[in-house]
């Protein structure tokens, strides 16, 4: 049974979600909006999102930011975090706007890197590419293309992927949505997840729920 869900639901869940495995509010946020621009593009942007973060549960993500210092980038887990790593490519998109590549070592799910990639095109108003095991994303202002072998689209894990500034004609239409049809047993998992940021009640705060003893009227 599928669940229709508003692409605002789909940030707010993902980004609690990745809080509650780990990850800094900062970089929750990211997931979130990952998530949520591939959904707007009818991608499986919360479901990969949901598979990356069950992964990186009761792990340290620490392990699996990139060294940025090392030719391809690497993480000392071995594999590295797409929502972590897109972030830091924004950062540094100056370097792919001057013409250069950036290259990377085994990342995790290389689609949420490409769309945190194309929220950075947005930004510049530019075309940012992520390229893996044959697959294109060009990702525009105001949405992406795909080019290439469909079927490594949703890989797990690719063993090197280039990002790089790409001077490409932007479509005349690009589909978007304002809602998304998920699996409701993938939206449960991802509400279980994201119930787990809410702190449980105490006596102290269930003793200051309710109206005061003082009536101020």
């Amino acid at each position: 049974m599928s669940y229709r869900i508003t692409l605002a639901e789909i940030e707010s869940s993902l980004r609690k979600a990745a809080r509650a495995c780990g990850l800094d509010w900062g970089v929750a946020e990211e997931a979130g909006k990952a998530a949520r621009w591939l959904a707007a593009f009818n991608l499986p942007g919360p479901e990969t999102t949901l598979r990356h973060l069950q992964n990186l549960c009761g792990q340290d993500y620490r392990n699996f930011i990139p060294d940025c210092d090392l030719v391809p980038w690497q993480a000392s887990g071995g594999i590295l975090c797409p929502i972590i790593t897109g972030a830091a490519l924004a950062d540094r998109s100056a370097i792919m706007l001057e013409g250069s590549a950036i290259k990377l070592g085994p990342t995790a799910y290389p689609l949420l890197l490409a769309a945190t990639l194309g929220q950075a095109a947005r930004y510049h108003r530019t075309v940012f590419t992520t390229c893996w095991a044959g697959v294109r994303v060009n990702c525009f202002a105001n949405g992406l293309t795909i080019a290439g072998n469909n079927d490594s689209l949703l890989l797990p894990e690719a063993p090197n992927v280039c990002c790089c500034r790409e001077e490409l004609s932007e479509p005349e239409q690009l589909p978007a949505t304002l809602a998304y049809e998920i699996d409701r047993e993938i939206y449960d998992e991802i509400d279980r997840l994201a119930f787990q940021t809410y702190a449980p009640a105490t006596e102290h705060s269930r003793a200051g729920a309710g109206a005061g003893l003082t009536d101020n009227d």
